[in-house]
């Protein structure tokens, strides 16, 4: 991270690639950025460690006191996303809420999402009691991670065997995708905001790099597409049609697609009560209930509907 001088707004900058053709635009005047994965930049905001970040969606409503969006900005998927995926020994419409699997710890909003389609498909299941498993049944995997596992996935399946790193895992469902089949609307996993007590100065300086980023949109996406190739060892193909599947400057099926999943979230609550079966970074959740685990994610109580372009 740069050094910070001493009068520098700090903003949140999530690590992985999909917001790389932000990075690229360099960072706005007068301020510095903190690397952090998606929940980190939750608990920034609130603690005001930070000033503003691409926060997930699904962190939204406990946040919506302390800050509002800045215009239409952020991380869409129009119809994959190809990086938030849901490895499994089975097909995903035979997972229920009872079987153990493994999450990622660092985005509330992939996990929310997997919690909402789990139940709509199963909704009687309720919260079940923890209990052990010979093995979990699938593995949510999220950012960079997700690319390279579905890499070596695919090399695995074309060679007829098992993909090791994947356990043995043999379907794979895009949320996104499966978010698009059911309801026709993108899925949006990062909306920019500010904090409501950010000085003026702040705030435009934002919004005016924003506004200079949907200018060079397709530009910074362009540049974007070998340095990433080479970050994560993957094709300059992949990665492009990667970039074609977001998008960041955010229109009105987007956030009809952001307002859809902030209902459905208040319809049913994610439920934190089995935060102690949880094990994450990778261990076993030993049941459905305790997919939050992190003590730092944040509440989900609604106040405010945030599907509504730059107004909180």
């Amino acid at each position: 991270m740069p050094s910070k001088p001493p009068d520098a707004y700090p903003v949140a900058m999530i690590p992985y690639i999909n917001m790389l053709p932000y990075r690229m635009l360099g960072i706005p005047p007068g301020c510095c950025w903190h690397q952090l994965v998606p929940r980190e930049s939750v608990s920034a905001l609130a603690t005001g460690r930070v000033l503003a970040a691409a926060v997930p969606v699904g962190a939204l409503p406990g946040l919506s006191a302390l800050v509002e969006p800045l215009g239409q900005y952020g991380i869409a998927a129009r119809e994959a996303s190809r990086s938030v995926l849901f490895f499994s020994d089975k097909p995903f419409d035979q997972i229920s809420v009872r079987d153990s699997m493994r999450i990622t710890p660092e985005s509330a909003t992939s996990v929310r999402l997997l919690h909402l389609l789990l139940k709509r498909r199963d909704p009687s299941n309720g919260i079940p009691r923890l209990r052990k498993a010979a093995r979990e049944v699938g593995e949510l995997v999220i950012g960079d991670q997700a690319l390279k596992a579905m890499q070596a996935w695919r090399r695995d399946s074309n060679e007829g065997r098992p993909s090791v790193r994947n356990r043995g895992f043999t379907h794979v469902t895009d949320l996104a995708t499966r978010w698009h089949q059911l309801y026709r609307l993108p899925f949006v996993f990062a909306r920019w905001v500010v904090r409501r007590d950010a000085p003026p100065e702040a705030r435009a300086i934002l919004l005016e790099w924003l506004e200079a980023f949907r200018n060079r949109e397709a530009v910074l996406v362009s540049q974007s597409i070998p340095i990433a190739a080479r970050r994560l060892g993957l094709s300059e193909g992949c990665l492009e049609d990667y970039y074609r599947c977001l998008g960041r400057v955010l229109d009105e099926a987007d956030l009809a697609g952001q307002s859809l999943f902030l209902r459905a979230l208040r319809r049913s609550p994610f439920d934190d009560a089995g935060r102690a079966g949880a094990r994450e970074n990778g261990a076993t959740c030993r049941s459905y209930a305790g997919l939050s685990g992190n003590p730092h994610a944040a509440p989900t109580g609604l106040s405010r509907d945030w599907g509504a372009g730059s107004r909180p």
